[in-house]
């Protein structure tokens, strides 16, 4: 096999750059890493992870679209992978797309049964924690807050395996 036919070396060296933190040299070669082998879901989901991280810092170009892309692709190919959900999911509750990050987090659910309860609270608390940074001052209502407090308990008492009854009696 040719050293061109084995993306090895040059995942290596771009996951490298990403975990010494430099996420916009990580993306751009996880970038090229995914039009040489498109078929390789790691690197579709490096491209993500690393778009995602170097979104936020100064001159990155990394669209939230073309991340999500990337996630998408990443599922794809590797559709057993509860990380890749999970990791999809919280991208997605940090651009606001929460029906997105609801329906990711619970297929990673169904993926891998053990990681439910990790997986459902997790979603919950990132949610309600992104919906409070997101709304403020309105969260103080109750009444606002009611239908986001709703959601986020529900899947605390799925993660529980309790159900609503349950939850009650034992308050």
């Amino acid at each position: 096999m040719a050293a061109s036919d084995n993306p090895e070396k040059q995942i290596l060296a771009a996951t490298k750059a990403m975990n010494d933190g430099d996420f916009k040299k990580a993306y751009s070669a996880f970038k090229k890493l995914v039009v040489e082998y498109p078929d390789n879901a790691e690197c579709w989901f490096c491209k993500a992870e690393c778009g995602n991280y170097a979104s936020g810092m100064f001159g990155a170009k990394a669209d939230n679209e073309e991340i999500m892309e990337a996630y998408r692709k990443a599922m794809e190919l590797d559709p057993e992978r509860p990380d890749y959900y999970q990791a999809y999911g919280a991208f997605c509750i940090s651009i606001q797309k929460y029906d997105e990050a609801e329906k990711a987090y619970c297929e990673a659910a169904e993926i891998d049964e053990s990681l439910s309860s990790s997986l459902y609270s997790e979603f919950a608390i990132e949610y309600f924690n992104n919906v409070m940074a997101q709304y403020g001052e309105i969260m103080e209502d109750p009444k606002a807050r009611a239908p986001y407090a709703k959601k986020a308990l529900q899947y605390m008492l799925k993660a529980l395996d309790i159900d609503a009854e349950e939850a009650k009696s034992l308050l």
